[in-house]
């Protein structure tokens, strides 16, 4: 019962909704706009580093017992991604105008459960682990292991018949649907879906990639924003981060971002003595939180890539994606009038990392 429990869940996590969702998506404009720049000059003030991964996990070949190649052909080699596991999935319904989702927007806001696959239309697909195939959704074929795992396929044409043993590298279960461009892989392990990128479970895969923290913002309690050389009572922090993808994706999608896999900051003197230790914030990794913690994730402001935002879909508009660095408010109250230094780094999950370093002011009055 928990197995169909936790399936069922996952089979949401590709981000594209159903239901009244897709209903109020069917009159949309379409409005063109060129992705944003996928660097930027530091923040006033700031200090960006870049650290790639000296020993990364992801340049030594796997050969675990969870190790399983790729879906598409040649299976040994690495293929684009264009979608990255724990992507904000968002579709901002009733009047919302570009970037404005918050907790209390309507729409739909989930985590991207697995991997988007570049692949041409009609591209075969083949199973990563042998096992027993189903058909879920029309366009999804599910495999479940002898291992305890099951993997799913989205947005393919089945060709499998239900309860048929498949092969891995041998069956085709389907053929990449006209409009996706793409596969969407999904593993769950037990009860969890778990990260494909993981080192240790889809090979090969390399990434010399190196995240970027963007920009940090402030804000008060009622969400409005408050200057950084100004910082009182209780404050919000949060960061605008992206990856990319470490392969060029093909057509449409060229150039457009992804999310790192882990979000850690820490706040110093600006002596550098630390007064909040190294806190992880985000780590996409391996798992990813419940859809109902998404909220608490992402902060306002959040969008996926190519979103839409009321009867708008924002054709060629790259997502933003802002993480909440605590899921409660920094009481500044308790620390002393000053300066600091909040440092935010973003990683891969290869080890590479891009860090941020920000001057922030405490200013409390009485």
């Amino acid at each position: 019962m928990l197995r169909n429990v936790a399936i069922a869940s996952a089979r949401r996590g590709p981000g594209y909704t159903y239901g009244p969702v897709r209903a109020a998506l069917a009159l949309v404009i379409v409005i063109v706009a060129l992705p944003a720049a996928a660097l930027a000059d530091a923040p006033e003030g700031g200090h960006r580093e870049w650290s790639p991964a000296r020993s990364s996990p992801c340049d030594r070949p796997q050969r675990g017992p969870l190790v399983y190649h790729w879906p598409v052909k040649p299976f040994d080699r690495q293929h684009p991604v264009r979608g990255f596991f724990g992507d904000p999935r968002t579709v901002a319904l009733g009047e919302s105008e570009l970037g404005e989702t918050t907790p209390l927007t309507p729409g739909s806001y989930t985590f991207h459960n697995g991997i988007d696959i570049s692949a041409p239309t009609g591209t075969a697909v083949y199973p990563v682990v042998s096992g027993r195939a189903g058909i879920g959704y029309a366009d999804e074929v599910i495999v479940v292991t002898g291992d305890g795992r099951t993997f799913q396929y989205f947005h393919i044409r089945p060709t499998i018949a239900r309860g048929q043993q498949v092969i891995a590298g041998k069956t085709v279960i389907g053929y990449v649907l006209p409009g996706w461009l793409h596969v969407h892989l999904s593993e769950i392990d037990g009860f969890r879906v778990h990260n494909p990128l993981d080192p240790g479970h889809l090979e090969p895969y390399r990434d010399h990639t190196i995240p970027v923290v963007h920009r940090v913002e402030a804000t008060g309690p009622t969400g409005a924003a408050i200057e950084e050389t100004r910082l009182h009572g209780l404050v919000r922090l949060a960061a605008d981060a992206s990856d990319m993808p470490p392969l060029p994706v093909p057509g449409a999608w060229f150039g457009f971002p992804v999310t790192p896999a882990t979000i850690a900051w820490k706040l110093s003197r600006a002596h550098g003595r630390v007064v909040v230790p190294w806190r992880t914030a985000v780590d996409f990794r391996r798992t990813e939180p419940p859809n109902g913690d998404f909220w608490q994730t992402y902060a306002a402001g959040t969008f996926q890539n190519f979103p839409v935002f009321g009867r708008h879909y924002f054709s060629h508009r790259a997502g933003r994606y802002i993480f909440e660095l605590s899921r409660t408010p920094l009481d500044t109250r308790r620390l002393a009038n000053g300066a600091y230094v909040l440092t935010v780094r973003a990683g891969d999950v290869c080890g590479n990392r891009g860090t941020l370093r920000v001057p922030l002011r405490i200013h409390n009055v009485g």
